[in-house]
């Protein structure tokens, strides 16, 4: 997640299998559908290895709380005092919870993390920082993710589970993305680099801060979305063809394209231990499909029964996916897809 010039190990990208893999059926799964009580929209954001579901759902009045869904199907929800839109991003296998939430008079946003017992600690990255958007935490129960500045820049951070924090650039960049963190503490995300006229590109930061940086050949923008326990990344890239594609950079460096048979523009969400993703892709004006790509590379369509579009978010380490989907009437719900 993140740009470099100097201190950076830039791979010698291969680029592997750039041709399409083909789309096939779904194999029998069951689909769960759920809703908090008063939803209006619900979406679902991370799941972890005990089948704990944490996101956010809409209510009237434009407001927005938070929930936690555990794998018996008991949801309870909540909000950081004063919240008026609460969005959970990650939960961890112990069940803390990390996410932002936008005050009645959204003049900013804040980061919390939401204890087992219930506990809501609420924080900034820094002083300065006018939204801090946690995107996960590492095993030793860190949390990385983004913050934009009182100069509207974009940065990256690491907060310690005793309150510290640590803020980094990719260096020379812009704009600092970090979306994914494992349980080693390595972060990936997107770098934009203050020369323009350089692609953006995608980076993995190591715990002791050093950036490998990744490009695909010509693309015009790279990003890594998220890094699984071996430090392979799921990702995607914009290409000359003006399509966004899906990625994989494997620990070697390796970098494979893919897309489902018939995509216009691929959205990968969320790569598991096994390498196996989940995400989204396009075929036509507002029309999208749920996928699941094995590490074999091999890609099924993955649509919640009757959804007119699916979007799946998270797939944990048993391969329980989860996501959200746009029924006939225009209503978003959550749904829970296991084998």
């Amino acid at each position: 997640m993140s740009h470099a010039r100097f201190f950076r190990v830039v791979d010698a990208p291969r680029l592997a299998a750039l041709a399409l893999c083909i789309a096939a059926p779904a194999q029998a799964a069951t689909f769960t559908t759920f809703d908090p009580a008063g939803s209006v929209g619900t979406y679902p954001y991370s799941i972890n290895a005990s089948g704990v579901i944490s996101g956010t759902y809409e209510t009237a009045g434009n407001k927005a709380h938070g929930f936690i869904r555990t794998a018996d199907g008991t949801i309870t929800t909540f909000d950081p005092k004063g919240s008026l839109i609460t969005q959970p991003f990650a939960i961890d296998d112990n069940g803390r919870v990390a996410g932002e939430y936008t005050p009645h008079n959204r003049s900013r946003s804040h980061g919390f993390i939401r204890e087992t017992d219930g506990t809501i600690t609420v924080f900034d990255a820094t002083t300065h920082a006018t939204y801090t958007r946690p995107a996960g935490f590492d095993a030793d129960g860190n949390v990385a993710g983004s913050f934009t500045d009182h100069r509207r820049k974009s940065r990256g951070f690491i907060r310690s589970a005793s309150g510290n924090v640590t803020v980094f650039d990719y260096p020379h960049s812009l704009v600092t993305g970090a979306y994914s963190v494992n349980g080693s503490g390595v972060i990936t995300g997107l770098g934009l680099l203050k020369n323009f006229h350089k692609p953006d590109r995608g980076y993995i930061r190591a715990p002791d801060g050093s950036f490998t940086s990744f490009l695909v050949p010509d693309a015009l923008s790279t990003e890594g979305l998220s890094i699984n326990a071996s430090g392979t990344v799921a990702g995607d890239y914009y290409g000359k063809d003006s399509v966004t594609h899906g990625l994989v950079r494997d620990p070697d460096g390796t970098l494979t394209s893919f897309d489902p048979k018939g995509s216009q523009e691929t959205y990968p969400s969320a790569i598991n231990a096994s390498g196996a993703i989940v995400g989204t892709y396009q075929v036509g004006d507002d029309v999208y499909h749920g996928f699941l790509r094995k590490a074999d590379g091999s890609i099924r369509t993955l649509d919640d029964p009757g959804a007119v579009s699916t979007t799946p978010t998270s797939i944990n380490d048993k391969g329980v996916v989860i996501g959200y989907f746009k029924d006939a009437s225009g209503l978003v719900h959550g749904f829970v897809r296991t084998n």
